[in-house]
């Protein structure tokens, strides 16, 4: 028998995370949106805040002072956060689901040194960590299975000894200018497929040779920092390394599994905001004596809303508890949630507006801001497209 009520314990971690971004999130997320300098758009506040619930450390483990929720918990509380700014969940999510690579690769020693102060942190300041993937070249070159050692990553670590020297930079890379603590995927050997080519490390935001570049000035997520990270002979030694030399894209592949649960709970609390705001406005506005939500074409796009919605939860919800579990059959792939969430909450936006009218395009509604904010959606985290292609690799 399937269940599909949450427990209490659940019950009480959504409501905390509801009352926390209803206060704390939404009421600036507005305003943040409309800052001009992108630099500036973050809300250190409303970041310290959750970092003292340890909403930073809801996926490492207890005995390295995390939260140690489940993937389904996870995912609740991520939901949340959207719900009041995607922007603002985003940068906690992505730090959540890099800091879990750390916990899940790394050695003991490693895991004091990075994750124990990250944990410790609560309530003095935001902490946050970023991952460095993605380069100018573009986002899926890094996952080339070409066995030609020209292509993929080509930020490169050099062996100086027992020690790294690393060129090459990063873009869109999220937390860029607020993480205390970066990883960074780079290639460790010139002279195999990038397959088997890449390696994984760690390193302080003062780490010498390391700069952040340009931060973007984005069409939605305005409340994410996204920029460049920029390497000029950063020397780092073998101890920041996670994992073997080698098993970079192996590692960072787990890493996906979480963010396509991540990417799916971010959807699902974007097209709930817009959903709810466009039934609040179809039963206030009035045409021809009365409320728009009577007429049939306009309920009709509600119900299709909910139903999507609905379905999307489901889909992440039940992938979650895969990932959680460790199941990856070729049935089931994590990045469906991704795909098909993110793709839900395009069109549930879209219809948001539409039912709205003239007044969804306007910006005294947050019509026009759920729209922008779904765009990227089908895109960061590995674009539709190419995932489809890797699910079908997997899958036939």
């Amino acid at each position: 028998m399937i269940d599909f009520a949450l427990t209490e314990d659940q019950l009480r971690l959504q409501e905390t995370a509801r009352k926390f971004a209803e206060k704390e999130v939404k009421p600036r997320a507005a305003a943040i949106d409309r800052i001009a300098d992108p630099r500036q758009a973050f809300d250190a506040e409303a970041t310290r805040k959750a970092c003292a619930l340890g909403f930073h450390t809801m996926l490492i483990p207890e005995k390295w002072g995390g939260l140690d929720l489940t993937m389904n918990d996870f995912i609740i509380v991520i939901e949340e956060l959207a719900a009041a700014d995607i922007g603002f969940a985003m940068n906690l999510a992505v730090s959540c689901s890099v800091s879990k690579m750390v916990a899940d690769n790394g050695t003991d020693e490693q895991i004091e040194r990075w994750l124990r102060p990250y944990c410790d942190m609560r309530g003095e300041t935001h902490h946050l960590v970023a991952f460095g993937a993605t380069e100018p070249s573009g986002g899926t070159e890094i996952f080339c299975g070409d066995p030609n050692p020209q292509l993929g990553t080509r930020t490169t670590a050099k062996r100086d000894g027992g020690d790294y020297i690393i060129n090459g930079a990063k873009c869109f890379i999220t937390n860029s200018s607020h993480a205390e603590l970066y990883g960074l995927l780079v290639r460790t050997d010139k002279t195999k497929g990038n397959l088997a080519a890449n390696s994984v490390f760690f390193f302080p935001a003062d780490t010498p040779g390391f700069s952040i570049g340009k931060i973007e000035d984005k069409m939605g997520h305005r409340g994410m920092s996204n920029g460049e990270l920029i390497f000029e002979n950063m020397r780092l030694s073998e101890d920041d390394r996670l994992g073997p030399e080698g098993e970079g894209l192996q590692i960072l592949m787990r890493c996906y599994h979480v963010n396509g649960v991540m990417t799916g709970a971010l959807s699902l609390g974007l097209a709930r905001a817009a959903y709810e705001m466009a039934v609040d406005y179809a039963r206030e506005r009035v045409i021809w004596g009365q409320p728009i939500i009577n007429y049939q074409a306009v309920s009709h796009m509600l119900v299709d809303m909910k139903m999507q919605i609905e379905a999307a939860r489901l889909l992440t919800q039940r992938i979650a508890w895969a990932t959680q579990n460790g199941i990856h059959d070729k049935g089931i792939h994590p990045a469906m949630a991704k795909v098909f969430a993110s793709e839900m909450a395009r069109k549930v936006t879209v219809d948001a507006l539409q039912i709205l009218g003239g007044s969804g395009y306007m910006k005294g509604y947050p019509a026009e801001k759920y729209v922008r904010d779904s765009m990227v959606t089908t895109i960061y985290d590995g674009a539709n497209q190419v995932l489809r292609n890797f699910m079908a690799m997997e899958m036939f």
